[in-house]
C-alpha cells in the first residue's frame, strides 16, 4: 500500500488538483508539439492504401521515412531501427497501449499486434523528441493510431461504413483480406475489422527459395465510442492469433502467438484545457519450436534442428493520464502520469524424460518476471515570439524489476563436448538479489525559429534514458545452446543476461533546417543532422565461444555488458513539383537520403546493425483518377560491421520499383512491380541465413540473408 499511495493516488491527485486550479489568459489556438518535431504524422489517405498493398508487416509503413531501417524478423515482425538505434531502445505506442515483445527472440515486437490494413496514421519522433511522447528510450517514439471511430452528422440518423480489401504479391505467394465496417448515430458508434494474411517463402532474386520466411497472421477487433459535446469515451477490444511464422535468421520459429487486449481511453475539452487517459490491458501465449523449414533435413549425414518446445506467457497493462492546460497567452503546461506494468514467465519444457541436455526438467528462463514503470511528466512550450518556439520538458521514471529462481533442464554439470553446467548457473543466479530499482531522468529542450514563411530551424537537446529489458538483466545460462535462445539480433550466437546491467543515457544534440515554398506544395529541402553519446550503452563482453557442428564455423557466447558509444548521421528529405497542367496532371519529385555510423568508445568496435548510405528516389504523377509512380532504392556497401558478433558484410545495390493505381468513385485498384529488374542482393539489417547453414552441404559459412526477387502486386479497396 505503501508504494500504491506513492506511485499511484499522489501523482493522480497532483494532476487533478493542478487542472482544477483557474487560469488567466487562456490562448484559444494550442501550440502543439508537432511545430517543433521533424518528422510529420504519416495521415491516412491514398499514399496509406498503397504502402497496405505492398506488405503484411506494419514496422514497413515506415521504411521510407528519413532515418529509419528495419532489421529483418519475420514477415509481419521486422523491427523498425531509428538512427541506429532500434527494438527496445524504441518506445512504440498502439492507440496509447505500450506493448512489450514477450519472446526471447522478439519475435512478436508491438508493430506486429496491428495490421496493416487497421493503421489510419502512423509516425516517427526520432532525436530530441519531448518528453510527453513516451520515456524509457533513447532512439525515439513510433504512434501508432487505428482509424478513428465514425459517427454520423447532426440530423443524419444512423450512419454505415465500411470498407473491405483484397492483396495479392508474387515473389511469396501472399494472399490477403481485410473488412472493416461501421455503424453509429451522432453521438454512439461500434465497428468491427478483421485481416487475414497467409504467405509461402520469398523467392531470391536468383529464383532459389529463402526458407523459413513464411507466415499466416490473423486479426480480429471491435470498437464501441461515445462522443459528447466536448469528449470522446472509446472502447477497443482485439485478438490476434499467428498460427506459424517462420524466422531465416534464428535457430526457432514461432509456431503458435494468439493474444488480446482491452484498450479504453477518454478525451475531453474543458475551459481550462484538455484530458486525454487511457488504461489497456494485453495478454500474450506465444510457442517457439523449430518450424517446417528447420524439420530433419536429407543429408548425408543426416542434419536436423530437434524439437524445443519453448512456451512464454506475457502481460501487459498500464495507464496513462496527461492534461493540456492553455495558460498565459500561447503557452501550454502539459502534466502526466504514467503506469505500466510487464509480467513474463517463459519456459521450456522438457524434450526427454530422462536426465539429458534437455530433460527431465522443465528449464525456466525467466520465472516470474515483471518490469514496472512509474512516471511523471510536466512539460512548456511557449511561443515565445511569432517566430520563436520553445518547448522544455523533464520526466522522472521509477523502473523496478525482479524475477523468480530458475533451474534448468536437470540438476547436473556437465562437462565435455556438450557443456551445460545448469546446477552451477542456477545456483550461482538463484542465489543473488534479483530486484533492481533504476530512477531514470529525461530532459529536453527545443527551440524553433521561423523567420519568414520559406524557412524554419530547429536545434534540440535531449537527455534520455532507458532501463534495460528483462532478458538483458535475467537471462542466466552460459550454455551453448541455451545461450543461443536468448538472441533478437539474428546473429547466430548466444547471449547471456547480466543482473548488474545500469540504464542507457543518451545526450543527444539535433539542428534541422526546413526550407521550403510558401505554400509547402512546390519544393522543400529539408536536413538534419544529429549526434548521439550514450553512456553505458548495452553492448556485449566475450564469454566463449562454440564450433558450430560439422563446420569449421565458430559462432560466439556474448554477455551484455555497459559501454558507452556515440552515434552520428545525416537525414535528408526533399521535394521539387515539375508539373502541373489539365492533360498531364501534377507531377513531382521525392527524395531521403540517410546516413548513420555508429561506435563503442570502448572497443572501438562498429555498433551492430548499423545501416549504412541509403536513399529513395521517386517519381511522381498523378492525373485524374491515375497515380503511377517510379521508386529507385540505393544502398551502399556495409563495411562498418560488428566482428565481435561476426556480422557479415553485405554488397551495395539498386532496385527499380514501379506501382501504380486508378480510383473510380469508391473503388480503388492497386497494381505494382518491386525490385523490376530480379537484383539479387543481400539485406544490410538482415542477420545470417540460419537455415541455409543448416541445409548446406557445405557447413562452413553463415550467408547473409538474401533480399526479395521481383514481385507482382496487386490491390483492391472497395469502400462504402
Amino acid at each position: 500500500m505503501k508504494h500504491f499511495h506513492r506511485f499511484y493516488i499522489k501523482p493522480i491527485a497532483f494532476i487533478l488538483l493542478s487542472a482544477a486550479l483557474p487560469l488567466k489568459g487562456i490562448c484559444e489556438e494550442a501550440i502543439s508539439p508537432e511545430t517543433v518535431i521533424t518528422a510529420p504524422a504519416e495521415k491516412a489517405g491514398e499514399s496509406m492504401v498503397s504502402k497496405r498493398v505492398k506488405t503484411s508487416d506494419t514496422a514497413s509503413l515506415l521504411k521510407d521515412e528519413p532515418g529509419v531501417s528495419l532489421a529483418t524478423g519475420g514477415g509481419v515482425s521486422s523491427l523498425p531501427v531509428v538512427h541506429g538505434l532500434g527494438d527496445d531502445r524504441v518506445i512504440i505506442y498502439m492507440d496509447g497501449m505500450c506493448l512489450t515483445s514477450a519472446c526471447a527472440n522478439h519475435m512478436n515486437p508491438p508493430l506486429s499486434y496491428i495490421a496493416p490494413s487497421s493503421v489510419g496514421s502512423i509516425a516517427v519522433k526520432s532525436g530530441v523528441t519531448p518528453v510527453s511522447y513516451g520515456g524509457d528510450n533513447i532512439g525515439g517514439t513510433i504512434l501508432v493510431e487505428s482509424e478513428p471511430p465514425v459517427f454520423a452528422g447532426a440530423g443524419e440518423g444512423l450512419k454505415t461504413s465500411g470498407r473491405v480489401s483484397s492483396a495479392y504479391r508474387s515473389v511469396n505467394q501472399s494472399t490477403g483480406a481485410a473488412f472493416s465496417t461501421a455503424i453509429a448515430s451522432s453521438n454512439l458508434s461500434f465497428g468491427i475489422n478483421g485481416s487475414i494474411d497467409h504467405a509461402h517463402d520469398y523467392k531470391d532474386g536468383h529464383g532459389n527459395r529463402v526458407t523459413s520466411t513464411y507466415y499466416e497472421s490473423r486479426n480480429f477487433g471491435a470498437t464501441l465510442a461515445l462522443k459528447g459535446e466536448s469528449s470522446l469515451w472509446t472502447l477497443k477490444a482485439g485478438h490476434q492469433s499467428i498460427p506459424q511464422e517462420g524466422f531465416v535468421n534464428q535457430w526457432m520459429d514461432m509456431v503458435e502467438n494468439n493474444a488480446s487486449f482491452l484498450n479504453l481511453g477518454y478525451q475531453s475539452s474543458f475551459t481550462w484545457g484538455k484530458v486525454d487517459a487511457k488504461a489497456f490491458w494485453e495478454n500474450t501465449y506465444h510457442k517457439m519450436d523449430s518450424g517446417k523449414d528447420k524439420l530433419p533435413i536429407a543429408l548425408t549425414p543426416p542434419v536436423m534442428m530437434p524439437y524445443m518446445p519453448m512456451e512464454t506467457r506475457g502481460i501487459d497493462l498500464g495507464y496513462s493520464l496527461k492534461t493540456e492546460i492553455p495558460f498565459a497567452d500561447k503557452n501550454i503546461l502539459r502534466l502526466g502520469n504514467e503506469f505500466h506494468r510487464f509480467t513474463l514467465n517463459d519456459s521450456w519444457s522438457p524434450v526427454s524424460a530422462t536426465v539429458g541436455t534437455m530433460g527431465p526438467n522443465t528449464f525456466l528462463n525467466i520465472n516470474n518476471g515483471r518490469r514496472d514503470r512509474y512516471s511523471l511528466f510536466a512539460e512548456w512550450e511557449s511561443k515565445v515570439s511569432k517566430a520563436v518556439t520553445t518547448v522544455l520538458g523533464v520526466r522522472d521514471e521509477l523502473v523496478r524489476m525482479d524475477t523468480g529462481n530458475v533451474q534448468g533442464y536437470n540438476n547436473l554439470n556437465v562437462a565435455g563436448t556438450t557443456t551445460t553446467n545448469y546446477l552451477r548457473d542456477a545456483n550461482a543466479f538463484n542465489a543473488q538479489d534479483h530486484a533492481r530499482n533504476d530512477n531514470n531522468v529525461d530532459i529536453t529542450a527545443l527551440v524553433r525559429f521561423e523567420p519568414t514563411s520559406n524557412a524554419s530551424y530547429e536545434i534540440g537537446y535531449a537527455r534520455k534514458a532507458h532501463s534495460p529489458n528483462l532478458y538483458e538483466r535475467y537471462a542466466w545460462s552460459t550454455s551453448w545452446m541455451c545461450s543461443g535462445m536468448i538472441n533478437w539480433f539474428g546473429d547466430g550466437n548466444g547471449y547471456v543476461g547480466n543482473l548488474n546491467l545500469r540504464p542507457e543515457v543518451a545526450h543527444t544534440l539535433s539542428v534541422t533546417a526546413d526550407w521550403h515554398d510558401h505554400a509547402r506544395k512546390n519544393w522543400e529541402l529539408k536536413v538534419t543532422p544529429y549526434y548521439t553519446y550514450v553512456n553505458d550503452y548495452i553492448d556485449v563482453n566475450y564469454y566463449g565461444s562454440k564450433t558450430w557442428t560439422g563446420s569449421s564455423e565458430i559462432r560466439n557466447i556474448l554477455q551484455f555488458a555497459n559501454h558507452d558509444a556515440r552515434l552520428y548521421g545525416l537525414d535528408l528529405s526533399g521535394k521539387l513539383a515539375l508539373l502541373e497542367n489539365s492533360s498531364l496532371g501534377h507531377t513531382q519529385l521525392r527524395g531521403t537520403l540517410g546516413y548513420v555510423h555508429g561506435r563503442n568508445s570502448d572497443t572501438g568496435n562498429a555498433l551492430y546493425h548499423m545501416m549504412p548510405l541509403n536513399g529513395l528516389v521517386t517519381l511522381e504523377q498523378s492525373v485524374a483518377g491515375w497515380s503511377n509512380a517510379v521508386e529507385l532504392q540505393l544502398v551502399s556497401d556495409k563495411t562498418e560491421v560488428d566482428a565481435l558478433r561476426k556480422e557479415p558484410k553485405t554488397p551495395g545495390f539498386a532496385i527499380l520499383n514501379l506501382r501504380t493505381a486508378y480510383q473510380y468513385k469508391n473503388l480503388r485498384v492497386d497494381f505494382g512491380v518491386t525490385n523490376l529488374f530480379d537484383r539479387f542482393y543481400y539485406l544490410p539489417l538482415g542477420g545470417i541465413n540460419y537455415d541455409q547453414n543448416l541445409a548446406s552441404k557445405r557447413l562452413s559459412l553463415f550467408d547473409s540473408v538474401a533480399g526479395q526477387g521481383r514481385s507482382f502486386m496487386a490491390g483492391l479497396t472497395q469502400t462504402f
